[in-house]
């Protein structure tokens, strides 16, 4: 039997990641199975298109807006957390541009029949493009960190028709981010108008009410 690709010796750290988030994606599926068909969703944080993958998939969106910067800041270091896999600021910036370029080969037919849409962009600045409830529903994966989550929340969430979904990950993960996305949901939940669909796998799902 063929050995994963994290497995193998001299796999690069993004085939690593990759292996990893292809059969994290797989545990996904039960929130793919809640979430409406043929819907207009978004992600936010899309990272290599893996979930992205599974979303086209399983559920045939109309519409699918994928969201994320694919660059560093300034100074070299990720939004969603150090760069302490990459050895210089370029080798990081590089990085994410190969990121970016796999996820648009990966997505190239359905991003030519416009079924998908990709914004270069961060999720705060990339949310007031849409209109109200624009949207039947919404994965955040974006920066984990606790304010990063409490604004990507309240910026999404009013771009979510009522009745939708807001669904996220790393939900109960302390992570370097320090339990940021566990946080920042449960503060949500007691101060917005959601009902808790599901907790599980790390995800969390809420339904607008």
């Amino acid at each position: 039997m063929a050995r994963p690709a994290h497995l193998l010796p001299g796999a690069s750290f993004w085939e690593r990641v990759r292996s990893r988030a292809a059969r994290r994606a797989v545990r996904r599926d039960f929130l793919l199975e809640l979430v409406p068909k043929n819907a207009v969703c978004v992600e936010v944080g899309v990272f290599d298109g893996v979930l992205s993958e599974r979303i086209l998939a399983l559920t045939s969106p109309s519409k699918l807006h994928l969201v994320d910067p694919w660059y560093t800041k300034a100074d070299g270091t990720l939004f969603d957390g150090p760069a302490q896999h990459f050895d210089s600021a370029n080798e990081a910036s590089a990085a994410l541009e190969t990121q970016y370029q796999r996820v648009r080969s990966l997505l190239e037919k359905e991003i030519a029949s416009g079924q998908v849409v990709l914004h270069r962009m961060l999720s705060h600045e990339a949310a007031p493009i849409f209109g109200d409830a624009h949207f039947d529903w919404a994965y955040l994966d974006a920066s984990h960190y606790y304010e990063d989550v409490k604004v990507d929340l309240e910026a999404w969430f009013p771009k979510v028709k009522s009745g939708g979904f807001i669904t996220g990950d790393d939900y109960d993960r302390q992570g370097f981010w320090d339990h940021g996305v566990t946080r920042a949901v449960d503060e949500f939940v007691k101060t917005h108008a959601v009902e808790v669909v599901a907790m599980r796998n790390h995800q969390f799902v809420l339904r607008k009410s």
